[in-house]
């Protein structure tokens, strides 16, 4: 009789690094914004120190995923999207994820203290509200988009805190609302995927609706606009930052159009990865930060 062929699997250390999802990492690029938007770019210690807290969250947003995907794994196995993470299918014992979400933890401590304390006190701020929002926040409404939205601020302060330095505060507002722009995008995407059906691992999609994420994505999308605008006139260094605002207006544009027509695009609930999966989104982005490096260089 021939023997049943042996299923492979990775190395831990693979399926560690898998489960902390290193392509979201791309959200800790917000840190790096505090060295463009001082006019310390051509600091080299100040670049250093900002991408050594943007490692620290990297680890502090793996070490955040580990736990959630360790205690959410029983649901995560209904949820056809969801069920080939490492822990939901079974390769990634349980017990060894808690244990590698506390070594990143302290990692990522660790790192930030390096560069400075108050830089360490931010990411250890960011892992709390992290945390919170796994265990409870993430089911409580309108609270679970508001708590995205404070991470993202939380990024954005660090990278100021890390180069020691001082940014209009009109740009961590507006950092603020982007991200509640985008918060909301990516639940009307999970409510739209879900076809008013209820969802054990999101509870609190049986409290949104397309018509409800619709009317707050219409109140929260003007306000992006208008805040970074006031940015640009009143806290950016030179008035000249003010060309850089048909750039929002594209992108914001952009992600609209994507989520109304996400068949056609095969656009999916993870609004995240739209960034690197439009290419017309991906160059408005790389286009503006590069506009506004140059802007604020030879400002």
């Amino acid at each position: 009789m021939a023997s049943l062929p042996k299923t492979s699997r990775r190395p831990v250390p693979l399926l560690v690094l898998q489960t902390m999802r290193p392509r979201q990492w791309i959200k800790n690029s917000f840190v790096l914004a505090g060295v463009v938007f001082s006019g310390r770019l051509d600091h080299v210690s100040s670049i250093g120190n900002a991408l050594v807290v943007t490692i620290a969250f990297c680890l502090a947003s793996g070490a955040s995923y580990l736990l959630n995907d360790a205690r959410d794994a029983e649901t995560d196995r209904l949820n056809p999207r969801t069920a080939g993470r490492p822990i939901a299918r079974g390769d990634l014992p349980v017990g060894v994820a808690y244990a590698a979400s506390g070594v990143a933890l302290l990692a990522a401590l660790g790192l930030a203290l390096v560069v400075n304390l108050a830089s360490a006190g931010v990411v250890a701020a960011f892992l709390a509200l992290q945390f919170a929002y796994t265990l409870g926040l993430k089911h409580v409404l309108f609270i679970d988009v508001m708590a995205i939205a404070a991470l993202f601020v939380l990024r954005a302060f660090a990278g100021v805190v890390a180069v020691d330095a001082r940014i209009s505060p009109w740009l961590l507002l507006v950092t603020g609302l982007l991200a509640l722009f985008l918060a909301l995008t990516k639940r009307r995407g999970e409510a739209v995927a879900m076809g008013g059906q209820s969802n054990p691992q999101r509870p609190v999609l049986d409290y949104y609706s397309v018509s409800l994420l619709d009317e707050l994505i219409g109140v929260v999308t003007p306000s992006v606009v208008v805040v970074y605008a006031i940015y640009t006139v009143l806290g950016a260094s030179t008035d000249t930052m003010l060309a850089t605002v048909p750039f929002v207006l594209y992108g914001i544009f952009r992600v609209l159009f994507l989520m109304h027509h996400r068949d056609r695009v095969g656009m999916t609930e993870e609004v995240d990865a739209l960034v690197y999966r439009d290419a017309p989104l991906l160059a408005c982005v790389v286009l503006w930060g590069v506009a506004c490096a140059v802007i604020i260089l030879t400002a």
